[in-house]
């Protein structure tokens, strides 16, 4: 019986990463009993048949014989099983001009195996036909590349690589040239087309200088309001001052959006803070909802615009396509609020209780960019350092953020990592107390080929003007803003 390689074994090479799969989806943690005296497998061969090792063994005239494991390199998390009739095992994605060991051992009846017998396999080196007549052209921040296929089988996939960061964009295996936005100003970019073969086997790549001129590029702030002192809270008028007073921005109004250019203005903010609102995206103010702006809003986004969504804001990720219909935030709140005495802080360590062992998951996000030079305390003693944006005094309880027990964890190990596979999204923070999974109150939706990158902040501590008076932490409020926008950038 024939089989051929479905599943990850791990072996890492190469620029892509190749990889040697198997058949089943057994992962043992130990491997049965190995006994000297059962019969092996006999006539075990290694073939090199185009990309891949055809590895085939005679098996023993035995009973009880109930599989096969085989294992790569004498690694036993490497192991799969094998039906008790298999012949034969196709690897495919081994490194060219590399030594690997295959072993086959033969299991009985009683959790018992054979000795194994092994084989060493070489795949031969192979120079692969790159791409020729590469060229680059550059409007703004954009990159045009194109080129010529070489007439050669087996092609499965194009990768572009920016040679000043490495990102790779993986294209389709007819792809003859793309377009790359927002690429970096003032710089001399080299990039490099690499042709895969057979999903694994890249040709050595061929390469192409682009210089990106000098282009002085803006954050921008949606201004709902003909000025920043007209908008109609102390909130939103207090961000909006604080914004204004920074060098690179530009206040950006509805009107304007149509005609905005991601290059030179790569990031929006986007800020709803008001006491009265309505849950639901469609209740947000009027000008920031209707069809002419969310189609701008999509149109800036699809272009490679980045967006920042705080506060009631939070909602637009339902109408520009970063959340389905039926995952808008639901954690909702727009009363005057009330006076505490405790801090209120988010919490970028996800499923604190879960961090020794558990079937749930712990995700510590501390380490993103957006917390850098953010000082993480301990002021209301959960245990855990996390992050106060506002303390003791009269706060507005205006959360606009997500339940994610709503959803469920799928086939995930929990909540969370259920909401950022559906959403294609990454967590970054929720309410300081939670040590569960219960709540998303700061996430990042990554960029696809329908939108660019978004981060939605829903934290009712999010709070620009505390009614009550100077807020302590408004550093740290000031800080994480600044962050998010560059992040964004």
């Amino acid at each position: 019986m024939k089989n051929i390689a479905t599943k990850w074994f791990a072996l890492m090479a190469l620029v892509f990463g190749a990889a040697i799969t198997a058949c089943s989806d057994f992962e043992p943690t130990d491997l049965p009993k190995e006994v000297p005296s059962l019969a092996k497998v006999s006539n075990l061969t290694a073939t090199p048949v185009g990309h891949n090792i055809e590895l085939s063994w005679t098996l023993p005239n035995a009973k009880g014989i109930e599989g096969l494991i085989l294992t790569h390199n004498a690694v036993a998390s490497s192991a799969v099983e094998l039906p008790a009739d298999a012949t034969s095992y196709t690897v495919v994605g081994q490194p060219m001009a590399e030594e690997h060991l295959y072993t086959v051992k033969v299991k009985y009846e009683g959790d018992f195996v054979s000795e194994g017998v092994s084989v060493n396999a070489v795949l031969p080196k192979e120079e692969l036909p790159d791409v020729t007549n590469l060229t680059a052209s550059v409007e703004g921040r954009k990159v045009t590349l194109a080129w010529t296929l070489p007439t050669a089988e087996g092609i499965t996939a194009v990768n572009v690589i920016r040679g000043d960061n490495g990102e790779v964009t993986p294209l389709a295996a007819d792809a003859t040239g793309c377009v790359l936005e927002k690429q970096p100003v003032d710089s001399k970019v080299t990039y490099t087309v690499k042709v895969i073969y057979d999903t694994y086997y890249p040709s050595e790549g061929t390469s192409v200088e682009a210089t990106i001129p000098f282009i002085a590029t803006k954050i921008g702030f949606m201004l709902l309001a003909d000025t920043p002192a007209d908008l109609p809270d102390d909130d939103e008028r207090a961000a909006a001052a604080w914004f204004a007073a920074q060098e690179g921005t530009e206040m950006v109004k509805p009107s304007q959006l149509a005609a905005l250019d991601a290059d030179i203005v790569p990031v929006l903010w986007i800020m709803v803070d008001r006491v009265g609102l309505p849950v639901g995206w469609k209740n947000l103010p009027s000008e920031l909802v209707a069809d002419d702006v969310i189609a701008a809003l999509k149109e800036y986004s699809a272009n490679g615009g980045s967006l920042y969504l705080s506060n009631m804001a939070t909602q637009l990720t339902v109408p520009l396509g970063f959340v389905p219909d039926n995952m808008a935030p639901t954690v909702f709140g727009s009363g005057n609020g009330g006076s505490g005495d405790d801090v209120w802080t988010i919490n970028a360590y996800l499923g604190w209780d879960f961090r020794d062992g558990s079937d749930q998951g712990f995700y510590d996000r501390t380490a993103h960019a957006i917390f850098k030079d953010l000082v993480f305390e301990d002021p209301n003693s959960y245990g855990y350092n996390s992050l106060p944006l506002i303390g003791p005094g009269q706060r507005e309880d205006h959360n606009c953020l997500w339940d994610c027990n709503i959803y469920g964890k799928g086939n995930q190990p929990d909540v969370i990592r259920n909401f950022e596979v559906t959403t294609n999204s990454m967590v970054l923070a929720t309410w300081g107390h939670v040590r569960d999974h219960c709540v998303a109150g700061l996430v990042e939706f990554y960029a696809n080929a329908e939108h660019g990158k978004c981060v939605a902040n829903g934290f009712a501590a999010y709070e620009w003007n505390q009614n009550s008076g100077t807020n302590p932490y408004q550093h740290n409020l000031e800080q994480l803003t600044s962050n998010i926008l560059n992040y964004l950038k």
